[in-house]
Formats: structure tokens, sequence, C-alpha cells
């Protein structure tokens, strides 16, 4: 049997789609969530998307197939997992091209005149200090001190909700912000929130530990431009990676803390702006020959410098005092087994791998990374929950974007 309408938890938030097909695993989140009935139909109707797919002229998939199978080159396509994101991935390039041809284009944009160096005047490979680029950055902004003392208080066993609102409220825009992601999509409440005592009564600290390690991460970068990432894709990624890192937990509610999941999601590439910004010119070669090596970006960094981004990124998270087990999520998301707990690295390596095979953002990689051996079985999920996440994914994000992003100034 498959789905004949939406199932949706009591927040509104995506469960599964129409058309979907009723396994035992998709059950069971049924239950988890407390959905007693659900729309069945029992003939096998065409596949939502078929039709859409078949409205597409023949030449513009034949070029959407051929760039999605070069991204996914290192994937196995006999997994039902990776080949379901496969499939959503062609899909979703099929009509980005059919909407905008340039879209086709994959291409390395070319850097200013300035920054274009000769190959051989730079060593090829080098060892980077990550503190010493990490306190370089740093000399160039602060991190807001209300972050500080918002954290302070809520690791504070005697401070109360109203100690806790009464700081926040003193910095405007993250008051505002707390206020608009409460009560948008990213929540899903049923009443309007008006006040921070209120929310905070609501979404807990440790929610608002989210809210405030985000806006401030992305206000200290706003700051500080750059010439070979584009810092909207970058966060666009950055903040759809959070988002589906948040979804792809919520279907453990027994074993994992959702709210830890957007922070690590929404950080774990935040190491790739410092390379960026200290490595300059460096860093565009490093971009150029992954592209022509056809290696990953991260094993590039690694063959280059001696580290990567996931390295640099997780010290930083460490230098904001952010929680060990949130540095591990980031410092593993490549590599989930390194250390620490690995079904939280996982979730973040997953989310990691649906966003970037969505071409949703972009942070620099290229090629769809492997999903490591065990992720999908370690999280218990199969190629049923694709469809549900990505179009949960869609449905949070424009919202949880304008908020943590557009608006930091």
């Amino acid at each position: 049997m498959v789905l004949s309408g939406d199932v949706k938890d009591p927040q509104g938030r995506m469960l599964a789609p129409a058309g979907q097909e009723i396994s035992p695993k998709l059950i069971r989140v049924f239950k988890i969530w407390g959905i007693g009935e659900v729309p069945v139909r029992a003939d096998a109707e065409e596949e939502p998307g078929k039709a859409e797919e078949r409205a597409i002229p023949i030449e513009i998939r034949e070029k959407a197939d051929e760039i999605t199978r070069y991204r996914f080159q290192y994937n196995d396509l006999n997994d039902p997992f990776i080949y379901e994101l496969f499939q959503a991935s062609y899909l979703e390039k099929a009509r980005k091209i059919n909407k905008t041809p340039d879209a086709q284009d994959i291409s390395l944009p070319e850097p200013d005149e300035a920054d274009a160096l000769q190959d051989g005047r730079r060593k090829k490979t080098r060892k980077i200090d990550a503190e010493q680029l990490i306190h370089k950055t740093i000399r160039l902004g602060t991190i807001p001190d209300v972050y500080y003392k918002t954290i302070a208080a809520i690791n504070n066993p005697e401070a109360s909700l109203d100690d806790i609102a009464l700081i926040v409220s003193k910095d405007m825009t993250l008051s505002a912000k707390v206020l608009q992601l409460v009560n948008s999509s990213f929540y899903s409440l049923r009443q309007k929130v008006d006040t921070l005592t209120w929310a905070l009564a609501l979404i807990g600290t440790n929610q608002l530990m989210t809210i405030v390690s985000g806006v401030s991460a992305v206000s200290f970068f706003k700051k500080i431009p750059s010439r070979f990432i584009n810092m909207v894709s970058f966060w666009e990624h950055s903040i759809a990676c959070g988002t589906a890192a948040r979804l792809l937990s919520s279907y453990f509610p027994e074993r994992i803390e959702q709210e830890r999941f957007f922070v690590a999601g929404l950080l774990h590439d935040i190491g790739r702006l410092i390379m960026v910004q200290n490595l300059s010119g460096e860093y565009y070669e490093l971009l150029r020959d992954a592209r022509s090596e056809e290696i990953f970006l991260f094993a590039a960094e690694a063959k280059r410098f001696g580290l990567d981004h996931s390295e640099i990124g997780a010290q930083l998270a460490s230098l904001w005092n952010l929680p060990e087990s949130l540095c591990q999520m980031i410092r593993c998301h490549h590599f989930p087994g390194h250390a620490g707990a690995f079904h939280e690295n996982a979730v973040i390596n997953l989310a990691d791998i649906i966003v970037n095979a969505l071409e949703i953002g972009n942070s620099g990689e290229f090629f769809v990374p492997v999903i490591e051996p065990g992720v999908t079985r370690e999280l218990g999920l199969d190629r049923h929950m694709i469809v549900p996440v990505i179009s949960e994914i869609d449905y949070q994000l424009a919202d949880i974007f304008e908020i943590i992003y557009k608006t930091v100034e």
C-alpha cells in the first residue's frame, strides 16, 4: 500500500509525502509520533515526480543524468538508499536546467586577477597551524558579548528564565530572532509567542543556545568578505545541513536530543571559511586541483595542508566553549567513526551528503561524499525517508535562512 495524502506530525511537520510506500519502518515512525490513522490507497499508481520528469525535455534529462552521475561517481548506486538520493538529485538538477540553462555549467568561476597566481609560485604541500589561522581570523572580528553572557547564564543552575531573557533582550537583533524563529516553521507552534520568557519556557535553554550560536557565528563571518566562496550560498548550504540534521535526529526522539544537531550542521564547514580567509589565492588553486584531479575537497585540503576544515572548525567551536560532543560532530562529519559518538557524527555526515547531493547552496565541495559503511544501518534509516526529509528541508529552509542569515547585519 502507498499513502494517498501527506502525513504530518501534530506540529505540522512532514513525516511522509503522498505516494510513499508504507513500510514497517514508516509505521514505526508514525507510532513514535502518535499518528494513529493515515490515508492509503491499494493501487500502485504512478510515483510522485514521474509525470513532472516526463514533461522535461529528454535532452535536459540526459544532461542532468550525466552531471549527477559524475558528481556521484564515488557512490554505490546499487545501494537502495544511495540510489533514492541519486534519483532525487537527478530530478532536482533536471528541474534547475529546465528553468535556467546556466545550471548545467559546472565549471569553476575565475578568480580576480590579483589572486590568480601561476603554478609553481607556491609549494604544493605545506603544513598549516590551525590555532594560528583561528587567532588570525578572530583578530578581524569578535563574537558579540551577548553570546558569552547567554551561554554563561544557561550553564548557571541558579539563573532563572527571566534572568536569561533579560540578557537576551539587551541585544535587539538576537531577541527579535529568538521570537521570529520560535514563531516560524522551525518549531511549528500552534500559538503566537510574543515574549522572550514565554519563548524560553516553550523551547528551553538548549534551543536558545542553538539560536544564539547560529546568529553569532553568521554575524561574525559576515564581517569578513570572501572572494572564493559565495557567502550567501555557503550559509544556505550550512543552514540546510543544520535543518536536515535536526530532521534526521527527529526520527529518534528516544535517543537523540535534536537541538544540538542544528548547531553542528550549521557550523560543520565553518573551518573552511577560516582557510579561505587566510590562504587566499592558494585556496582557489586547491579548488581547481580538487576538481581536475576528481577528488573530494576535504581530501585535497588534508593532502596539501596536513589537516582539513573539519579539524579547524572543531577547534574554533571549542574556543567558543561549545559542548565537546558538538565539537566532535564538526570534527568527524566526514568520518563519523573516527571519534566520539558514532550515531551523532553520522547524523551530520548524512545531512551534509543529502544537502550536497541536492545542491542546496554550496560550501566548495563538488563531488557527493560517500556515506560511510554503517551510517544508515546505525541510524536505522531506509530509502523511504529520503523524500519526506527533502520535502521538510524545502518547507523550513526559507524561513530559517531569512531569520538567521538575511537580516544579520
